[in-house]
């Protein structure tokens, strides 16, 4: 695209300086516009088809329309490009002087048609074997070194004396055709205008509107001052402004300045950025030829996931309050052309219905490996510290992931959830985890590895452990419970070990000590269903009478392990999980009694046995 805005600027230029050289010579107008033509081709090589009117004016200032213009730039695999009308005025006295001043270039009805690639690169990476990707990324950094050996000192190539009053872009539309035979995508460019283009310092400025289109069209529109050097080399920025609407809720507006190196494409800008209650500052280091490619640091108030749509060429067909499905393919090919270093420093990061507070992630990316080496915040009150790679450089990707998070706040995040408020306490989890898998949904059910769960001054509401456990004592003391007892269990520490794996969740072991008892056990949960299994065995304190006369025990009743069994899923109510498995606790304590009555007959047996030989 940037050479074919050259070519736009420099062909018409071209096209009257051959006119303004010719004119002394000839004065029929066909014959003049026709060699003019051919000697523009000859000095740049584009080809000019005028099929329309051809009109020549001498004053007030030499000007040239042409209608109906088809442009063929050399090479093979140009665009197209045609134009319903071309005008251009030239002030006379400069080139009394062999100097080139033009007053103004106008274009309307420009249609450009740019042609995928003979030879593109494979739309996508996903099919690609190991040995196909090493190929692959061996391929691309020697396409970015000959680039910039290429690019190196070379310069945008416009005419020397370019001096350019005024330049306007009007009804344009650019269409690039897709090598997979896709819908083209195409950009229609409402207006453009710039004033005083010059290579003698001087600022210049420019405007442009254009529209994405798309499912959801993107309205860009761009400001820029900006000076450009005499040897067309580098660009310094005074103020560029984009704003985009329609690929966010709320409009995005761009604002930054710095320096372009135009012959090795490199960028060096400061950003400001907002949109709506989003704002944001940092800085850009941008370069086509060098590694990395992205060098950003930026910090925001508010990090809104609809503005992460800009960051890739589909922001226009996408729905920002979308949320993707655990059978989402993951953007390996993004992964894989990627080639980043950013640090990004955030007040307030909204992920789904969660908000990392003070959030910071500092992360590399190259050639299919994403690395975030830091991942910092405060996340419903807890301190999370974690790192995370995505290693998508082979066929299969892989994840690992490493950290903890300390000081978690249950309640506020079931509220976050939008669920039923039957947790509170804090929890404190640390894991070292890895999976395969190139979607969410794979990587998931493999994932694999240890997760530690710790719990402090927990609350569950709708499922007393102890008031269950209670009414089982008190059958067997064949009593009624007199009072309410609470329909809520109090842990004053819950710990599980947690294995992942298979698809599967696995807790072992899982303790739980409340104040009249004792819980020890094992559980597991399928990551898919949320559907649990536990068994857990309870050992009673002598307190348990505490709560009630009829649930008192006895030395009988604190030496059996009570059977508590559990099932069912995470959005069942509390209340259904659990319950005691009755028969086996009749089945001990008959055992423990028979056992108790045979060593009391022994004892007794022993005892008239030693008297009688006394």
């Amino acid at each position: 695209m940037p050479r074919l805005l050259i070519y736009i600027i420099a062909v018409p230029v071209l096209l009257v300086l051959a006119t303004a050289a010719l004119l002394p010579v000839f004065l029929d107008e066909a014959r003049l516009i026709r060699l003019a033509t051919e000697t523009l081709e000859q000095r740049s090589g584009a080809r000019l088809e005028v099929r329309g009117d051809a009109g020549l004016s001498l004053l007030p200032r030499l000007s040239l329309q042409l209608e109906d213009t088809v442009l063929r730039l050399p090479e093979e695999q140009q665009p197209e490009i045609s134009v319903q009308q071309l005008s251009v005025e030239v002030f006379l006295w400069p080139l009394l002087s062999r100097e080139v001043a033009i007053k103004g270039i106008s274009l309307t009805g420009l249609e450009v048609i740019v042609p995928a690639p003979e030879s593109a690169p494979a739309s996508s990476t996903l099919a690609l074997t190991d040995a196909e990707l090493e190929a692959f990324y061996a391929q691309r950094r020697q396409a970015l070194r000959a680039a910039a050996e290429a690019g190196a000192g070379a310069a945008l190539g416009l005419p020397l004396a370019l001096n350019i009053a005024n330049l306007s872009l009007d009804d344009a539309r650019v269409q690039l055709l897709q090598a997979d035979g896709a819908a083209p995508q195409e950009i229609t460019i409402s207006s453009m205008t710039a004033s005083d283009i010059n290579l003698e310092g001087r600022p210049a400025a420019l405007s442009l509107a254009l529209q994405l289109a798309g499912e959801r069209p993107v309205d860009v529109t761009l400001t820029a001052g900006f000076t450009l050097s005499a040897d067309q080399s580098a660009a310094d920025v005074e103020e560029l402004t984009i704003t985009l609407a329609g690929a966010t809720r709320e409009p995005v507006v761009l604002q930054t300045s710095g320096t372009i190196t135009l012959n090795t494409q490199r960028a060096e800008l400061a950003l400001e950025l907002s949109s709506g209650e989003i704002q944001g500052t940092g800085t850009l280091v941008y370069s086509s030829f060098e590694s990395p490619q992205i060098d950003a640091q930026l910090r925001l108030n508010l990090l809104d996931p609809a503005l992460l749509l800009l960051a890739g060429p589909e922001a226009a067909t996408s729905t920002p309050d979308s949320a993707g499905s655990g059978d989402d393919a993951l953007p390996l090919d993004a992964i894989r052309l990627a080639d980043t270093r950013a640090d990004l420093r955030v007040e307030r990061a909204l992920l789904g219905p969660h908000a990392i507070d003070n959030l910071r992630l500092r992360l590399r990316a190259a050639e299919g490996v994403l690395k975030i080496d830091t991942i910092a915040g405060t996340l419903h009150g807890g301190a999370l510290n974690a790192t995370a790679t995505l290693d998508a450089h082979r066929a299969t990707a892989v994840l690992s992931s490493r950290g903890e998070l300390t000081g978690l706040d249950t309640a506020q995040l079931l509220a976050a959830l939008e669920a039923e408020p039957l947790l509170s306490g804090l929890a404190d989890a640390d894991w070292e985890l890895q999976s395969r898998g190139n979607t969410a949904a794979a990587l998931v059910q493999n994932l694999q590895g240890p997760l530690n769960l710790t719990t402090r001054n927990v609350v569950l509401e709708q499922f007393g452990v102890e008031r269950m456990l209670c009414e089982v004592v008190a059958q067997v003391n064949q009593e009624a419970l007199a009072a309410e007892l609470p329909q809520q269990s109090t842990f004053q520490d819950l710990s599980a070990r947690v294995t992942l794996g298979e698809g599967k969740a696995r807790l072992d072991p899982l303790q739980a000590d409340l104040a009249h008892m004792a819980l020890r056990g094992t559980g597991s949960l399928q990551l898919d269903s949320y559907a649990f299994n536990a068994e857990f065995r309870a050992r009673l304190s002598p307190t348990l009478g505490e709560l009630d006369p009829a649930c008192r025990v006895n030395e009988r009743l604190t030496a059996i392990s009570w059977p508590v069994l559990c099932s069912g899923t995470l959005d069942d109510s509390p209340a259904s999980w659990c319950r005691v498995d009755s028969k086996e606790i009749i089945a001990s304590l008959t055992r423990n009694e028979l056992e108790r009555k045979a060593k009391e007959e022994g004892g007794r047996f022993l005892q008239r046995l030693f008297k009688g030989k006394d």
